[in-house]
């Protein structure tokens, strides 16, 4: 188990806000480069619409975090709540609207990936291969371990118990 704090986050600025890197694997790879296998990231929009940069070759699965997300994709729309996860090709024209921050898992296709959001009250999780598990807000604790809010777990094959009350987010692959 691997806790990933804030401040070890990378920002960097997109066309429309500021997008926040929580977890890339190869942990070598670069988002600019797109030869990862997976990328989680959080991203803010300061735009009235924002335009997504493609990724070609990539699924993605996205989820607003604070406010309401309209999408829209491959020519559907979507209004997404809090924590409600769309999946989508990355290959596909999207942009969405709102004064959002929103929370998202890139990765290659040909492999598996899922990402889901749950609202827990003490949890156990096994990770069958590696997963992240995120804390948006919550006061919740770790094998007896500090969890902060708005941080990040990496875990491989292993099982662990979070205790406490509160909506995280899990990408699975």
């Amino acid at each position: 188990m691997k806790f990933i704090r804030k401040d070890e986050f990378k920002d960097s600025k997109w066309s429309a806000g500021l997008t926040t890197e929580v977890f890339i694997y190869p942990e070598d790879a670069s988002v600019g480069e797109k030869n990862f296998d997976f990328r989680i990231s959080t991203a803010t929009c300061n735009e009235k619409v924002s335009n997504y940069t493609p990724y070609k070759g990539f699924n993605r699965y996205i989820t607003p975090i604070d406010n309401v997300m309209n999408i829209e994709t491959a020519g559907e729309k979507f209004k997404l709540n809090p924590f409600e996860v769309l999946f989508f090709n990355g290959d596909d024209e999207t942009k969405s609207s709102g004064d959002v921050r929103d929370f998202n898992l890139i990765y290659k296709k040909g492999l598996d990936a899922k990402m889901y959001s749950l609202n827990i009250n003490n949890f156990e999780f096994e990770a069958k291969s590696r997963a992240v598990i995120f804390n948006y807000d919550a006061d919740l604790k770790v094998d007896g371990k500090e969890f902060e809010k708005f941080s990040a777990i990496y875990l491989e094959k292993e099982k662990i118990e979070i205790k406490g009350i509160g909506k995280i987010i899990i990408c699975e692959f």
